[in-house]
């Protein structure tokens, strides 16, 4: 019976801890079990070992009570208006002239703050890491402690998986609930990702899409993080995952979000499949910062009001025409001559984005009625709290008139149009740079600062953080700089001023659940705990039997690079002394100083000590 009742999907209770018992046990004895002896021993699953294992969710329990004092109706009509949706010009009232204008326009989407505290949307989370020998080192170790530190930030309903790919995808973690009791099988799983050989990132991403569709329990709201710090073995990564992706015809509603490191990687692979689901790509040029990435990230994904989102831009009028929608080439999709589409997929509490476009006004002789509507637009979707859809409809109306018209600045849209025009000058430098036509690209750039510049609104932050970027894209829109990550750079801040993707530069545009574990993370409130690391060390030692010798012979390189440092330090004493050499150099030290006093040979230890002790007997003295 438990058995039936557990494919139908019951969640548990504080009455299934035996059941979770024996999941547990069972989890172990597989895991120890079926260990590939040719393997590292890392407690790798196989799919079907996944699937059985997995963690149930958690029906969050609602108070029945509190649900007959008030009015369920309201609550829900209340909630549904903290999403708005504007669209403003920037001038409502316009003169025709004798030539075609530009009219910018912005529409904005707020999700506000309800006044009615609702519970988060549990989370299933899935991190997908390249493991290849690149990564080998100080990469590895910041990946794991920042997965540690999502651990932290994660509440105990939210499920986490892992799977690790180079030539081949391993299943590290099935899906697991981050209550108490899992934290050291999850940090377990987290320490024991080993590097191997080359890079397949379709490989790790078909299996992590296989995670995500044979679950037989579900979260509301599902994301994939994928890591990779270099370019697949073979082109078209980006077009398998997409092909794998409309394969498994996955009807639940997730996102993916793709992180990049360094130089090395494939920008444009990362950032097609980030748009695969309506993600972000985000590419890390310091390594030290890979925490903030995470933590940002993670934070936004567990602040989620709405799902399943989409905006809908339609032409009303054939005089007035949508000239241009600022990242139509990576963002919007054009369903017919005169209606474009945004998939937003998930709107985060107290977020405000803006997209910008133009609307072409046509000239004076053109017949035009001193009243029109010209631009509808929609936003639809589905609030996870309250699990009920909401739909959202706004028009833009223009008055034209054939004598002058006073037109005073409006902020918001001259701003909001500036970035998102900058965020488009962004991507057509990035295309010259990559024919390697530096000059155009530099010339697009500069131009675009010098419109900011000469704006009203020059000295508002976010259009000083816009002329920071393009400064810093300029600078390397040069040979052997562009080379240097100059595409991913590029292609990042294209993202974040025509989407309004979040950057830890810019703290504005955080929500609330952001900014307090941005800040945690900052005055490290999100530090790893001594008693954590230790006992990560402690299941280092209990596993070390388990460790094959070759993982024993990765470690010792680091043994030795810290011996071979402490001797250089060792080595160096006061500037009149006399540095220790090495065995094989002591014929040549013979040859050229014969009245050298210590010409005897001695091995590395015996030289070690004995610089030692001549450092000691000089603190002495």
């Amino acid at each position: 019976m438990k058995k039936q009742k557990q494919r139908k999907g019951r969640s548990i209770s504080n009455s299934d801890s035996s059941q979770e018992r024996v999941l547990d046990q069972q989890f172990f004895q597989r895991q120890i079990h079926n260990i590939p002896k040719n393997e590292d021993q890392n407690y790798l699953l196989r799919e079907d070992q996944a699937i059985e294992i997995e963690d149930q969710v958690f029906e969050q329990q609602k108070d029945i009570k509190e649900q007959e004092n008030f009015d369920i109706d309201a609550k829900k009509e209340e909630y549904k208006n903290t999403i708005q949706l504007n669209i403003f010009p920037r001038q409502n009232q316009i003169q025709l002239k004798d030539y075609c204008q530009i009219l910018p326009v912005v529409v904005q989407l707020q999700s506000i703050k309800a006044s009615i505290q609702q519970t988060r949307a549990n989370l299933d989370l899935i991190c997908v890491i390249d493991v290849s020998g690149s990564m080998e080192g100080e990469k590895l170790k910041l990946v794991q402690n920042s997965i540690q530190y999502i651990q932290k930030i994660l509440q105990p309903n939210d499920r986490i998986a892992l799977v690790t790919f180079a030539s081949q995808a391993f299943i590290n973690l099935s899906w697991t609930r981050n209550i108490p009791k899992n934290k050291d099988k999850i940090k377990k799983a987290i320490n024991n990702m080993k590097i191997r050989d080359s890079t397949k990132i379709a490989l790790g991403f078909e299996l992590g899409l296989r995670m995500i569709r044979d679950r037989k329990y579900k979260n509301q709201v599902t994301s994939m993080f994928l890591l990779s710090d270099g370019v697949d073995d073979d082109k078209g990564a980006d077009l398998r995952c997409k092909s794998a992706l409309i394969e498994y015809k996955i009807q639940d509603i997730f996102t993916i979000n793709t992180f990049g490191y360094g130089a090395d990687h494939d920008p444009k692979v990362m950032n097609n499949i980030s748009n695969l689901k309506g993600g972000q790509f985000i590419f890390i040029d310091n390594f030290q910062q890979v925490s903030e990435r995470f933590i940002l990230a993670i934070s936004g994904m567990s602040s989620i009001k709405a799902q399943n989102a989409v905006l809908n831009l339609k032409q009303l009028n054939e005089h007035f025409k949508i000239n241009k929608i600022f990242g139509d080439d990576i963002l919007w999709q054009k369903v017919n001559e005169t209606e474009f589409q945004l998939n937003l997929n998930y709107i985060i509490q107290q977020d405000q984005k803006e997209f910008a476009l133009e609307i072409e006004i046509p000239q004076k002789n053109t017949q035009v009625t001193d009243i029109a509507d010209i631009l509808l637009v929609t936003l639809q979707g589905l609030l996870i709290e309250i699990n009920s859809e909401f739909s959202k409809e706004v028009k833009l109306t223009l008055q034209f008139s054939n004598q002058q018209v006073v037109v005073e600045p409006n902020q918001l849209v001259e701003v909001n149009y500036l970035r998102g025009k900058a965020g488009d000058i962004i991507g057509q430098a990035k295309e010259y740079a990559n024919q390697r036509k530096y000059d155009q690209a530099q010339q697009l750039l500069n131009k675009m600062i010098d419109e900011i510049e000469g704006s009203s609104f020059q000295n508002e932050k976010q259009l000083l953080l816009v002329i920071k970027d393009l400064t810093k894209i300029k600078a390397i829109c040069q040979p052997r700089q562009y080379e240097k990550g100059g595409e991913a750079l590029m292609l990042h801040k294209q993202k974040k001023h025509i989407k309004r993707q979040r950057s830890i530069s810019n703290s504005e545009e955080w929500c609330s659940s952001e900014e307090l574990q941005m800040k945690n993370l900052r005055n490290g409130k999100l530090d790893l705990s001594m008693s954590l690391k230790s006992s990560d060390s402690a299941s280092s030692r209990r596993s070390y039997s388990l460790s094959s010798d070759s993982d024993y012979s990765r470690r010792k390189p680091n043994k030795n690079r810290q011996r071979r440092r402490y001797r250089s330090r060792s080595r160096s004493s006061d500037s009149g002394s006399q540095r220790r050499r090495k065995p094989h150099n002591l014929k040549k030290r013979k040859l050229k100083n014969q009245n050298e006093s210590s010409s005897e040979p001695f091995s590395k230890h015996q030289g070690f000590w004995k610089s030692n002790s001549r450092k000691k007997s000089r603190s002495r003295s």
